[in-house]
């Protein structure tokens, strides 16, 4: 009888040493998924300029490198290419394809250039939540993730708790920096 008993004793600890085995080696080979934040990009996004009276769309393409941005800006009756680099900014629109004009003081690039800035959400905060806040004392912007692809999917901007901005990205690929 007491055979019997050491080999239940023996068989139960093998099926304990089993499953915790078979826990750790599971905890061990789970990716650690987590949300990200990039600093050189490109994507397309939906852009939804909201006043009192109006709500105004916009297609935009994104390309972010080392600070530098461009912007495809399509409103519907035109388009309009716009180059950020060095403080510079350089315009050009689908109408007037021969012409390009040179800003040096463009007041509305910078506006444009924040609101697509990423890095304005980057905190110490590890994991990243799936909703970032950044108040910077007129404008509350939101950043919410993509489940999916672990992305930015929308950025909500709001003055005064009225949403003034709304940006869906379609599209977004975080581009190497040789």
């Amino acid at each position: 009888m007491r055979a019997g008993f050491y080999i239940v004793k023996i068989y139960f600890k093998f099926i304990i040493f089993t499953a915790l085995s078979c826990i750790i080696l599971a905890a061990c080979s789970v990716k650690d998924d987590s949300f990200v934040i990039p600093v050189n990009y490109t994507g397309q996004a939906n852009m939804k300029v909201y006043t009192d009276d109006t709500e105004n769309s916009y297609s935009v393409k994104i390309t972010c490198k080392d600070g530098d941005y461009s912007f495809v800006i399509n409103e519907g009756s035109s388009c309009w290419n716009i180059d950020y680099k060095d403080s510079a900014c350089f315009l050009n629109n689908d109408k007037f394809k021969d012409s390009s004009v040179r800003i040096d003081n463009f007041k509305m690039v910078n506006p444009l250039v924040y609101e697509f800035d990423l890095n304005k959400f980057n905190s110490s905060v590890d994991p990243i939540p799936e909703e970032l806040i950044y108040w910077d004392g007129t404008y509350k912007h939101v950043l919410n993730f993509s489940k999916e692809n672990l992305l930015p999917d929308k950025i909500f901007i709001y003055k005064n708790d009225n949403l003034v901005k709304a940006i869906q990205y379609g599209e977004i690929n975080i581009e190497d920096v040789q």
